[in-house]
């Protein structure tokens, strides 16, 4: 398991970045699950990539973990 980097957010396509974010949301050991904060930064790099259109899938999949959290 690792986290995605800001690079990574910013430049992977969807079905590569998805298993990422997934990893660090759902399978994260304790010290590392990331905060609301750390997943709205992700949900901004997300909105401001030239293909944020197809991003959309992530960004509902991150407000959703956001909002349970």
């Amino acid at each position: 398991m690792r986290v995605p980097t800001r690079k990574e957010v910013r430049h992977l396509p969807p079905h590569e970045l998805a298993p990422l974010l997934i990893g660090w949301m759902e399978h994260s050991p304790i010290e590392i699950v990331p905060s609301r904060g750390q997943i709205q930064l992700v949900i901004e790099v997300l909105l401001d990539r030239p293909d944020a259109a197809e991003m959309a899938p992530l960004v509902t999949m991150c407000r959703n973990y956001s909002s349970d959290a």
